[in-house]
């Protein structure tokens, strides 16, 4: 075990150049730098994030029979592994097993924030090795002195430098994904069909950790498979026939299909499997779709793909893509094996599958549904470069080697900026603001009334009575250590009468979002619809906004935005303000 875990180790690191393992180490430091971000907690301020609390309900769900949870359990069941001397030091100081203690004991701050901890480490780890594939991919298509460059493009995108900081899912699926991706085109380099298996078992642990990730191959392997079935019958050859390698292509599908199954936990418990698949298709995917059902929608889809480019890197980045997409079609590549161009194609075919079949079907498109793509386009854009300076020297222009390098850095720095752009959010997030003003500006005792999840809040001094008030019944919400719940209706805070409320744009933007219906295929979600029927929640807050209500705007935490550095929006978790409204005197 130690042998192999060693060699695997020297797979990994053993052949890079010293300058390889410095960019390597730069996107680490990159990617760790505010780690720290909204701990000590006891909850992440990371919007759907599986830590700290919902990995082992998590588990436990998914393995009780008619139930399941939101993600697949393969990760899950990773972190709860990680986590386990935790889990037992702490289940055996609770004061007994009933589900309320064993709430008690572990939503402590410690407890929740070394879980926090632990699953960020691994997410960050899952980030760097992302970078590292797609430089391997890239030294595939484009031969070894495009792996460097690589690195440098696919370190600076900005969404994996924020999932590199969360325990969200998005980057442990895709790094699994790459993985069977590389597999794929190392296969079909070497003209090894026995390479596949890898790339099976590869691709049901990226399916079985978020399901998504299915979407990389739905359209990629069919295509590249079927090229090669053809490539290979054209070819004539007998020692290694199309034949054989159909044979090995059904083994994949079955592999994959009967791994996908197995790790998910389907065998285990397959009604609450089809319960979540039920779960997944409707309501999970089509009321928080953003595009109408129809041609005209997945047209506005495809079109808003494309314009979020300077979301995750400079538009020069898109243009070294083109350049590299064509130059990596342009002329056969002996070190790329007897098909060059469809080795080329691979990380383009994972491209177009995963936009095809995800944004055009779950009819969303944001940064965490673009991470994909935006990761396998710096393969070409690295490529680029690197086949830029080569042709340049082989040519003697000194000119143009120039030229290309400057090209590359220009676009490196300029995704530099863009991702500390996300750090600099982290590091002045308006909740540290808010926390501060709170903490300031009031005295033991007062009554702070809170709205929202746990992860639009910011954290409170023990001295104050905080109270969250909202209509649903306490028992479903998630606790907080500290916080009073209270159902009731919004409208009735003159009767409550609290010091002070606050509340995160990030949580209240639903409830004052003006309804809008159809424009060139784009649609207001129906879960969006559903909130503005909300006539308590949209009275309140509109009230509050007014200045129609008793209470009024006494302070607004907000990033202070710079021109180097404007403020950011992300996932809900990222830039937004926090109100904080109270009473005069």
């Amino acid at each position: 075990m130690v042998r192999r875990l060693r060699e695997h180790a020297r797979a990994f690191y053993g052949d890079l150049s010293r300058i390889e393992r410095g960019l390597l180490l730069a996107v680490l430091l990159l990617h760790g730098f505010g780690f720290w971000w909204g701990l000590p907690a006891s909850e992440g301020w990371d919007v759907d994030g599986v830590a700290p609390r919902d990995f082992l309900p998590g588990v436990a769900k998914t393995f009780t029979p008619g139930d399941y949870f939101t993600y697949p359990p393969l990760h899950l069941l990773f972190l709860s592994v990680l986590t386990l001397p935790v889990t037992v030091v702490q289940a055996l100081r609770a004061p007994s097993l009933r589900p309320e203690d064993l709430v008690q004991a572990f939503i402590d701050v410690r407890v929740m924030t070394t879980f926090a901890v632990v699953a960020r480490l691994v997410n960050l780890a899952m980030s760097v090795g992302i970078v590292h594939t797609m430089g391997r991919l890239a030294a595939i298509v484009f031969g070894r002195r495009a792996r460097a460059w690589t690195f440098a493009v696919a370190g600076v995108e900005a969404a994996c430098t924020y999932y590199g900081h969360t325990s969200n899912l998005d980057v442990p699926a895709f790094f699994w994904a790459s993985l069977a991706l590389l597999g794929l085109a190392e296969a079909i380099r070497d003209d090894d069909e026995a390479k596949l298996r890898r790339v099976g078992v590869l691709a049901a642990t990226a399916i079985a950790t978020k399901d998504q990730a299915y979407a990389v191959f739905a359209v990629s392997m069919p295509l590249a498979l079927g090229a090669w079935l053809v490539l290979r019958a054209r070819r004539g050859s007998t020692a290694r026939s199309a034949a054989s390698l159909a044979r090995r292509v059904v083994v994949l599908g079955l592999t994959t299909a009967g791994l996908t199954l197995v790790l998910d936990g389907a065998l285990f418990n397959p009604t609450g499997f089809l319960a979540r698949v039920r779960f997944l298709t409707g309501h999970a995917s089509q009321d928080f779709a953003q595009y109408a059902d129809d041609w005209a929608g997945r047209g506005a889809a495809l079109a808003d793909a494309l314009l979020f480019l300077p979301l995750h890197y400079p538009w020069l980045v898109g243009g070294l893509f083109a350049a590299g997409l064509a130059l990596g079609l342009a002329g056969p590549r002996p070190e790329r094996g007897p098909f060059p161009r469809l080795v080329a194609l691979v990380p383009a075919l994972g491209m177009l599958s995963f936009t095809l079949a995800f944004n055009c079907v779950a009819r969303r498109v944001e940064e965490r549904f673009m991470l994909p793509q935006m990761q396998l386009l710096a393969v070409y854009a690295g490529g680029a470069v690197a086949a830029m300076i080569t042709l340049a020297e082989e040519r003697r222009a000194t000119w143009g080697v120039w030229l290309a390098r400057a090209l590359g850095t220009s676009a490196i720095l300029l995704g530099l900026r863009l991702s500390l752009t996300v750090l600099v959010n982290m590091l002045e997030d308006p909740r540290y603001d808010a926390e501060a003003w709170v903490k300031a500006h009031t005295k033991p005792g007062d009554v702070v009334e809170v709205y929202g999840g746990n992860v639009y809040l910011p954290r409170f001094p023990p001295s104050l009575v905080v109270e969250r008030v909202g209509p649903t019944p306490p028992r479903s919400r998630n606790p907080m250590p500290g916080i009073v719940e209270r159902q009731d209706a919004y409208t009735n805070i003159v009767q409550r009468n609290p010091r002070l409320a606050v509340f995160s744009q990030c949580f209240v933007w639903r409830y004052v979002q003006p309804k809008r219906g159809e424009d060139q295929g784009r649609i207001m979600p129906e879960a969006q619809r559903a909130v503005l029927e909300d006539v308590d929640a949209t009275t309140h807050f509109r009230a509050l906004f007014d200045n129609a209500s008793p209470y009024r705007l006494a302070y607004m935490a907000e990033y202070e935005a710079t021109k180097l550095f404007p403020r950011r929006l992300l996932h809900g978790s990222l830039g937004c303000e926090v109100w904080v409204f109270a009473k005069p005197p």
